[in-house]
């Protein structure tokens, strides 16, 4: 089921990002409610909650953007004398954004799509074997954003979403910069080489 998933997502990526215009790329922070590694309650199997993230943004057509994002979570590391648990984590997502206003400046979307949550945990005992174990979970994302125009080349973004799945269910909050990647196209003088 997974496999077919997966294969799913990428003829749906491959075929939306053919009939799209690559338009701008970036990057930024993320901050997470984080999640319990397979449901345990201690602190030692809570997620990260800091994370960087990578975005590109494609147009589709009139109000619909397509928008591919990875975000790599910082490990969240438990150490003492006996042991040392660490939690690390990764997601790949990939949202349609519906644009309400096309605003010179300023644009709100809402977004929706699959998530794919790459997570693992490594606990080593003092004298003793080490363990590793990995879950790939795959949800949906649900949640608002906005572009806010500060040059004609960059853009900062904002965005709320919920990660929704089965065990591993988040808030987010992510914030970064843009390149208007279209405008620097139109732009660029072909005459210096």
């Amino acid at each position: 089921m997974k496999k077919l998933f997966v294969t799913a997502l990428l003829i749906f990526y491959v075929f939306s990002g053919a009939n799209a215009q690559f338009t701008k790329i970036g990057g930024g922070l993320a901050l997470s409610s984080g999640f319990q590694f397979n449901g345990q309650t201690t602190t030692a199997n809570k997620s990260g909650v800091i994370a960087i993230s990578l975005k590109h943004i494609h147009e589709i057509s009139g109000p619909l953007q397509f928008s591919p994002d990875f975000t790599f979570f910082y490990p969240h590391i438990t150490n003492n004398q006996l042991y040392k648990t660490t939690i690390s984590s990764m997601m790949f997502d990939i949202n349609i954004h519906y644009v309400f206003n096309w605003l010179d400046r300023f644009q709100f979307y809402g977004l929706a799509g699959p998530d794919l949550l790459v997570a693992w945990e490594k606990e080593s005992f003092e004298r003793s074997a080490t363990y590793r174990e990995k879950r790939d979970v795959f949800g949906l994302n649900l949640g608002i954003g906005t572009y806010v125009k500060t040059t004609k080349q960059i853009y900062l973004y904002g965005e709320a979403k919920y990660v929704l799945n089965k065990q591993y269910s988040q808030f987010m909050l992510n914030t970064g910069i843009l390149l208007d990647i279209d405008w620097m196209k139109k732009h660029e003088n072909t005459d210096i080489l």
